[in-house]
């Protein structure tokens, strides 16, 4: 998509309730919706920066953006410039430019079920059908807790710390995942660029918050990508071609323009796996969530993608 114009909404999401992170609690978050038009077509994208990843912040994409006076090809240009600064830019763009594509996807991907270790969470998933549970956890968590999950059902755990621990909880929390053949993978033990990973050993340890594109990237072990974080999803494929590790995909609470557009992608990953999008209903209604929730995370077909940009005031 070469020439043209774009245009663009920014939206605010409230939690129904605060999210925490690894880089504290999350209320609200901000997203940018992005509408391209050129003699290829109409194109969506959505910028959608998480807190704790090295991206450039909604502000800055949008100075950029106006910077381009809605000439589309202008703001190509700046993003291809400085794609590594504007990670969350040249992914919107990407999604623009196979948007045709994106907005024919209709499959189905496994997904695994967000829980919060308080309250019914791991109930309620369970009853929902989930085969993999994603668990908050930190350096407060017993493994007694994990293992009283493993008593509910016969499914995979995925332990999820948010960069929340110390090197000699994250050792623990390591070898317990070693040990137990149904913990897949322990996320983010560590701050980012903590030197402990060095000693902590890549068997089983997944990045996410340490991992933004695969630029400059020497993590050997598994990694959680972003879509809408990723950067140049040319780039991203190209790297998947040479990186046959596992990955894990997974969302960053974006509407469903973001949320289509991140499925179609994962889906063309031969190795996909179960993804990480069990987002959907955690935000104030607000019309912006269209796909159907549940374990299998599915692409809508025969949308009216141009209805729901002018449903957002």
């Amino acid at each position: 998509m070469k020439g043209g114009f774009f245009d663009f909404k920014r939206v605010r999401r409230r939690f129904r309730s605060p999210l925490a992170t690894g880089a504290g609690t999350v209320d609200a978050v901000d997203r940018v919706l992005l509408r391209c038009q050129s003699e290829t077509g109409v194109g969506y994208g959505e910028i959608a920066p998480w807190p704790g990843f090295p991206s450039e912040t909604i502000d800055q994409a949008i100075e950029v953006m106006r910077s381009a006076q809605g000439n589309f090809s202008h703001l190509c240009s700046t993003v291809q410039a400085s794609r590594s600064a504007l990670p969350c830019l040249a992914a919107a763009l990407s999604s623009c430019e196979h948007w045709s594509a994106i907005a024919a996807y209709d499959g189905a991907l496994p997904c695994a079920g967000l829980v919060a270790l308080s309250g019914d969470d791991a109930a309620a998933k369970i009853a929902a059908g989930f085969q993999t549970l994603k668990i908050k956890i930190s350096a407060e968590t017993k493994e007694t807790s994990i293992r009283e999950i493993f008593s509910l059902f016969a499914g995979q755990v995925r332990l999820d710390a948010n960069g929340s621990l110390d090197l000699t909880t994250a050792r623990t929390w390591a070898a317990f995942a070693r040990s137990e053949k149904r913990v897949e993978f322990l996320e983010q033990p560590l701050p980012v660029g903590h030197p402990g990973y060095a000693s902590l050993g890549q068997d089983k340890i997944a990045l996410d918050e340490s991992f933004l594109t695969p630029a400059g990237s020497d993590w050997p072990g598994l990694v959680v990508i972003k879509p809408l974080l990723a950067g140049d999803w040319t780039e991203l494929r190209a790297w998947r071609q040479h990186r046959r590790c596992p990955v894990v995909y997974s969302s960053c609470f974006e509407t469903a323009i973001g949320r289509q557009a991140a499925l179609w992608l994962a889906s063309l990953d031969a190795e996909v796996g179960t993804v990480g999008f069990d987002t959907l209903g955690r935000f104030e209604h607000d019309a912006r969530d269209r796909h159907p929730a549940g374990p299998i995370a599915r692409g809508v077909a025969d949308f009216d993608w141009d209805a729901f940009w002018r449903e957002i005031s």
